[in-house]
Formats: C-alpha cells, structure tokens, sequence
C-alpha cells in the first residue's frame, strides 16, 4: 500500500521585533534551555543513555510562574480554532491575538502553528533541584512552568464541561526549541491541560517556534549548571554532567 505524504503544516511566521525577553528558549531538538528574565529555569534534554530517553530539570524553589499572561486566558479560552478531522491541524490564529504573550519573548522571527495534540501526550514537571528522567513512548511531551496540577479546581471543571460539551476548544501555548522538538514548554494553559486530561480529550496546542534556532550561550550553560546542579539528588548528577558537556560543545 502507498502511503500518501501527510499534507504540509499549517503555519504563519511572524516578527517580534522589541520583544522584552522575559521569555527565552535556547538550543534544539536534542535538548533545550528556558530562560525567563535571563535566568535559567528549566532544561530539558536527551541524557544520552538511550535512543528514547530523556531528562528534564528545574531550578529555583517552586515553579517560575508567567503571570504576566494571564489576561489572555479568557482569549485563549475559545480562540475559534478549527481543526482538520484528518489531520488534526488547525489554521493558526493571528499573531495581534497573542500579541501581549509575544510581546514577552526575545526579539527575532518565530513561526505558529496549530493541532490538536497527539493521543499520546506526556506531562512532565521537575521539582525544584530534581532531574525527571522517562522514556519517551508519546510523540510530545510538554514541560510545565507552573504549579502542577493546577490549584484553582473550580476553573479546571469549567473548562472540562466544556470541552465535553464540543464546540469551541481552549488552547495550549507551548514555546519549543525547534519545529521538530517533541518536547516543549507550555507557556499557558495549565487548568486547560488539567481539564483536557479529566475530559479524555487530546488539547489544541498553539505551537510557538523561533524560525532559526538559538545556539546554547556559554555564559546562560555556566550560570545553568551552578543553578541544576548545586543540590541535585546523587546519581542525577551524572545525567546533568552527561547533558552540560553536550551542550557546552554546541555553545557559543
């Protein structure tokens, strides 16, 4: 039987040109750094024992939290994205929508797409100064940057009715490293994840990506190592040491 290419993503490129920087991803594919205000926060990376498997790592006490985009929940809440019963893409929205969310990354040209989630998702979320390793067996995995699950029960419910009821989907924002990245971080939208999982339904994830990747910073990696390594349980560092020495290799 001759499998037909799958159809090309849905996607639409756009320019922050004055963003602030608050949020920053840096590497690719095979392992990536969050940064937010310059500091880094969360890593995750292939720990190099295995085709398959992986390791992601906070800093810091507590998660990082974007509370600076909360007022685009309610947006975000019913974005009007319509997905492909096939393909499960979706027409991106337009960039103005996002724009305060935008407004937050570093400066340069990111591309949008839009898809409903594959079947198999994985959640991860590191705790402070701890190494979470898996075996990948889903197609993406999403790193959150906030309190898991989430604490606001009553919103989680809300969104999980009306998930159930069809219609209008919320949607997930998730900054990955590069467009084949199947790990990213998810930027907002946590009670909507929280509710997609009650509901047994895949989420809608906004895909956001820097057109060109950003190379690992010698300076962001030194400062990262003292940050992930300074109280990481015994036998996590070594993964953590594995992990730097690749990136180090790949930096700037």
């Amino acid at each position: 039987m001759i499998r037909r290419p799958s159809p090309p993503s849905l996607s639409v490129s756009f320019d922050v040109p004055d963003g602030h920087g608050v949020i920053e991803v840096t590497g690719d594919a095979g392992g990536s750094l969050l940064l937010l205000a310059g500091d880094p926060v969360l890593l995750e990376a292939n720990d190099g024992c295995g085709s398959l498997g992986w390791l992601a790592a906070r800093a810091g006490t507590g998660g990082p939290g974007l509370s600076e985009v909360k007022y685009l929940t309610e947006w975000l809440s019913a974005p009007g994205l319509v997905s492909d019963p096939h393909t499960g893409q979706a027409a991106p929205p337009d960039p103005e929508c996002l724009r305060p969310l935008l407004s937050l990354l570093a400066s340069g040209r990111y591309v949008m797409t839009a898809a409903v989630a594959p079947h198999h998702l994985r959640v991860v979320h590191p705790r402070a100064f701890q190494v979470h390793g898996w075996y990948a067996d889903e197609e993406l995995a999403l790193v959150t940057t906030d309190v898991w699950p989430p604490r606001d029960h009553r919103a989680v419910r809300r969104y999980r009715d009306r998930i159930r009821a069809g219609g209008d989907l919320p949607a997930l924002v998730v900054l990955f490293p590069t467009a084949g990245s199947g790990v990213g971080y998810l930027l907002d939208g946590h009670h909507k994840l929280a509710a997609y999982e009650q509901a047994g339904v895949p989420p809608m994830v906004i895909r956001l990506t820097p057109q060109v990747p950003r190379p690992f910073r010698r300076e962001d990696l030194d400062r990262a190592w003292a940050a992930f390594s300074d109280r990481a349980p015994r036998g996590q560092d070594a993964a953590l040491g594995r992990v730097f020495s690749c990136m180090r290799a790949e930096s700037v």
